[in-house]
Formats: structure tokens, sequence, C-alpha cells
């Protein structure tokens, strides 16, 4: 059955994958991303770029979330799912990070999915169906190094999932959230660092990480099942039965590779 899917953050990575994973799987599309010129590019690679409609907005600005909300509801009088991928990296100290930089982190990591939830949900719950799906991160699981503010919102986000799922749980409406490992992707390249400049840097790691592609591919058959979480990882996933079984013995390995 054909449904209208809304992407955010929908103009590389993850994002940019889903939106070639559900058109071509014959869906309808919403895109949404700050850049026009990205967004084109991924329709371009869709096997069905007319079922793909675009977005421009700033999910930053949660003062028009309502009313993007409204107008994209009206494209196809409803969306059936909505996947809020939409978010930014971090590194950088706590003592260094500045708090305007940590607030930018959870505006959009946390606030901007969270309030566009709150604006799609009477629709949704109006409509008798829908399906939101929040992209979340291992990073939630445990702290690191360098990666607090970013950590904390995906575990806020979590956390305040794991809560809506149980207050929709006689509801039609379903309620999922997605943990992925290190994924090779552009994220780190675009994170803030402390002072809240772009990283402009790529680590090691990402370059080895699951490819986005593959990862929509796992999302989308999730998306179909009545689960509610799910992390996808690679190797770097040992590390969550080590921290419940033995944190000692993973921030021993975390801190051996910090120095390298």
């Amino acid at each position: 059955m054909k449904q209208v899917v809304w992407i955010t953050g929908a103009s590389s990575g993850i994002g940019a994958a889903l939106v070639r994973q559900y058109c071509n799987s014959g869906h309808y599309v919403i895109a949404t991303a700050r850049s026009k010129e990205g967004l084109e590019k991924v329709i371009s690679s869709c096997l069905h770029p007319e079922n793909v409609k675009i977005s421009i907005a700033d999910l930053e600005k949660l003062d028009q979330l309502q009313q993007l909300v409204n107008n994209l509801w009206e494209i196809h009088k409803g969306i059936d799912t909505v996947i809020l991928n939409a978010g930014i990296g971090q590194w950088g100290s706590v003592q260094d990070t500045k708090i305007e930089v940590e607030n930018k982190i959870f505006n959009l990591n946390f606030w901007s999915p969270i309030q566009t939830i709150k604006f799609l949900l009477p629709k949704m719950q109006k409509k008798g169906f829908g399906r939101i799906i929040c992209i979340g991160s291992i990073s939630s699981e445990f702290g690191q190094r360098n990666l607090a503010a970013y950590s904390a919102s995906k575990s806020a986000l979590k956390i305040y999932m794991e809560s809506l799922k149980e207050e929709l749980y006689k509801s039609p409406i379903k309620v999922q959230i997605i943990s992925p490992g290190i994924i090779n992707t552009k994220i780190m390249s675009s994170a803030l660092n402390a002072m809240g400049k772009r990283l402009n840097k790529v680590r090691k790691n990402q370059e080895k990480g699951m490819n986005p592609e593959k990862l929509a591919q796992k999302i989308y058959r999730f998306s179909k099942t009545r689960r509610f979480h799910k992390f996808f990882t690679g190797i770097e996933g040992l590390a969550l039965p080590l921290h419940r079984i033995s944190p000692k013995i993973l921030y021993f390995l975390l801190r051996r590779r910090y120095a390298d």
C-alpha cells in the first residue's frame, strides 16, 4: 500500500538514503532539509522522482514548526509515517563547549522532533493511523568524551519516545526509535566544535561505518514491525553488553582509544 512518508534531514547521509529507499519502494515522500540543492540531488537519484516533494525548512526554528506541519499535511491530505532524522553532531569537552552550542544541539536533536510530534499527533489521531519514527544513536546508551551534549540529547529523545509509546499503547499511532552505531556519513564533518564552528573533520572509524543505504533498508524493514526500539550497529555494538556487564572494562578500552 502506497503511503505518505515525511523524512527530515533528507539532503544527505541517512536521510537521503531513506528518501531513496521509501521512494523506490513505491511511496510518496516529502523530503525536508535546509539545502534545496542537496534535496534536488537526492531526488534525481530516485527511481520515481515525481513521487517526491521538496520542503525547504530550518527545523531549528521551533516557532515555525506548527505551520510547517500544517503545510506538509495538506500536500497529500495526510502523513502516514514521519521519520525525524534531522540532527547535528558535536565534538568538544564539557568545560570548553559554550552553553549556546549545547542549546543548539538540544534544539535540533531533541526539541525540534518533540514539538513536531506534538503538532502531528492530533492530526494522526483524527485520521486514525500514523507511525512516528525517530533516529537516535548508540551514543545515548553510555557517556563518551567530547560527546556529552550530543549523547544527552539522544538519550533524552529515547526516554521521551519510550514514555510516548506507553501513552499511545492502545492507540493506532505507532512509535519507534532507531539507534544506529557508526554510519559512513558526514555527521562528524558537519558537527559543531566547542565554539559552535563546523568541525570539518572526518574520523577514521566513520569511514569504516555501515553504508547508509544498507541502514535505510534495515530501517524500512523494521518500520513494518511492532517493535519499539532497535540498534543497528557493527562491531561497536559490543559496547552495549560490555557497558551493562563491565563498564570498567568498556571505559578502559575507550580511554586507550582516546590516547591513540
